[in-house]
């Protein structure tokens, strides 16, 4: 009796040891992916706005991991897709385009995604899930380049961005270059059937919605097959196009309708998750494909404390918000890992049961460790990577439009360090300017210096340090590069645009472009411009 009186007190009294917990992810998870358009790393409540209303946003992050140092793929929207989609860096898929500006294609591009790469939904697919792309696809819009030739069984959406097209929102003269917006559906192995051309904008949230609901909702009571919903949002690109229920609901003006519209998308889906017993054996990822295109002004977005946005290599234009949340399996909390939105492709693949390809470089890791483990600490853990790095062009001579071009590896990301060759704003970006090269290298400590206000003395220890230690790592990461066809270099055609009708004319709903609403915001005259 004495000895277990000793026992209990030892057990009670003495300091206990911290055991980790390691949550273990249900197997072949379902995969929901919500991308949204141009959405800047300061533009969520969530992460310090004082006037956008995110109220489910709110709460995903408040569910699941929240990422302070989360990059994207690239500064503009066509790469930066490219790259989560198949885990790669979008210099090995031929997307970084042929100058300093990167580069998208468009509405009348001939070049797509290439059909050689594998997509997270092909690999999916492979592993007997159902697949289905919503939304803003914006890696090819010929039949050959859709997401259903990608692994997708299903699309609907618009192909690219919104204000690459005529709408009621966006006045565009050239029709031969930006036709009338195109809503689409395709499934595999079918052509694909325009439903409205244009669409009416004032009904893409809810159709999409209609579209996510229906898919993600079991079709039976013992279906138990895995599903991968990709959501890439059109909002909230200008031309920030809002419904009537939305326009003027926030403080923010019409970019903050729209984000606010898009917010109420994710509470519906998140809500059907959690009707139909889903939450728990669901992933999911919420980012931005690149930062705020400020170009727009209070029309875009906001970097918050970062410095510049889209078509930047600053940390305004690369890094982004992220969530990722499973109900019973990710503990809440703020992640402060240096991580990509690349690594999306490897992490899905192995948790779904999959094989990553061989054949070929992949830059994504795997982030199950740090998802899945309780008491993960992103400082006492190896880095993910060991260096992010951020592309401006083609590397090669060849690609590039101007001669003198400074195309190629404009910034590296290591550790605590970021390095600058090169460098723009948004002003001259937009404007078609050249860029301010630096050599020596420009340096930052970016964990103590996030806004990039202060670089390094070249005379210190720790530029030289930094520098040599980062100029290591490019000189064998550029080894592991080569070169592939252009697909932003294959250039343009008139045949290459969606249309309704076999004459081209495009325009089958004209009275989408007269018969519907156009939000005004409160205060302002309304200007609609050609965006493109």
């Amino acid at each position: 009796m004495q000895s277990l009186l000793c026992l209990f007190v030892l057990t009670f009294l003495l300091p206990t040891q911290t055991i980790a917990v390691i949550s273990v992810p249900p197997k072949r998870p379902n995969v929901l992916i919500l991308f949204a358009d141009d959405l800047g790393y300061g533009d969520l409540s969530s992460y310090g706005h004082p006037t956008i209303h995110t109220p489910n946003l709110d709460k995903l992050a408040g569910n699941g991991i929240r990422f302070t140092q989360w990059y994207s793929g690239f500064h503009v929207c066509t790469p930066s897709r490219a790259s989560m989609m198949t885990g790669r860096l979008p210099v090995r898929l031929g997307l970084v385009g042929v100058d300093e500006f990167g580069g998208v294609l468009t509405a009348t591009s001939v070049g797509g995604l290439p059909s050689n790469e594998t997509t997270i939904a092909e690999s999916l697919s492979d592993q007997g899930y159902r697949t289905k792309a919503i939304g803003k696809w914006h890696l090819g819009a010929t039949s050959e380049h859709l997401p259903t030739n990608h692994g997708f069984d299903e699309y609907f959406g618009i192909p690219y961005s919104t204000d690459m097209g005529l709408s009621a929102w966006n006045n565009v003269s050239n029709t031969e270059l930006m036709p009338p917006l195109p809503l689409i559906k395709s499934k595999k192995e079918q052509e694909p059937v325009v439903l409205e051309q244009p669409t009416d904008l004032n009904k893409l949230s809810d159709r999409y919605t209609s579209q996510a609901l229906d898919f993600i909702a079991p079709k039976s009571n013992v279906d138990d097959q895995p599903w991968f919903l990709y959501f890439p949002f059109n909002h909230v690109h200008v031309p920030d196009n809002v419904s009537e229920k939305f326009c003027n609901s926030t403080r923010r003006g019409r970019f903050g309708d729209a984000l606010n519209e898009l917010d109420d998308v994710v509470g519906k889906i998140m809500s059907k998750l959690a009707e139909t017993n889903q939450e728990e054996n669901t992933l999911v990822i919420f980012t931005s494909d690149n930062g705020p295109w400020l170009v727009e002004k209070v029309s875009g977005g906001s970097a918050g404390l970062l410095r510049e946005g889209k078509q930047t290599t600053w940390e305004g234009g690369v890094r982004v918000p992220a969530i990722v949340s499973m109900k019973g399996s990710i503990l809440p909390r703020v992640d402060r890992s240096v991580v990509a939105t690349y690594d999306i492709f490897t992490t899905v693949i192995n948790l779904a049961g999959g094989e990553v390809p061989k054949d070929r470089v992949i830059d994504g890791k795997d982030l199950a460790p740090l998802l899945f483990d309780d008491n993960y600490d992103e400082k006492s853990n190896e880095p993910i990577h060991d260096c992010i790095y951020h592309y401006k062009g083609s590397p090669w001579e060849e690609d590039c439009s101007h001669q003198g071009c400074t195309a190629g590896i404009w910034s590296v990301r290591c550790a605590d360090y970021k390095l600058h060759y090169a460098s723009d704003d948004w002003e001259t970006a937009a404007a078609g300017g050249y860029e301010t090269k630096y050599d020596p290298p420009l340096i930052f400590n970016i964990e103590r210096d996030p806004s990039e206000k202060y670089p390094l003395s070249i005379d210190s220890p720790e530029w030289k340090y930094a520098n040599a230690t980062i100029q290591s790592f490019v000189i064998e990461h550029r080894k592991t590069v080569e070169r592939v066809p252009n697909q932003i270099a294959r250039g343009a055609s008139p045949d290459a645009r969606v249309c309704c009708d076999i004459y081209k004319d495009c325009l089958c709903n004209p009275e989408n472009l007269y018969d519907v609403f156009v939000c005004k915001p409160a205060g302002e005259d309304l200007i609609i411009t050609n965006y493109y």
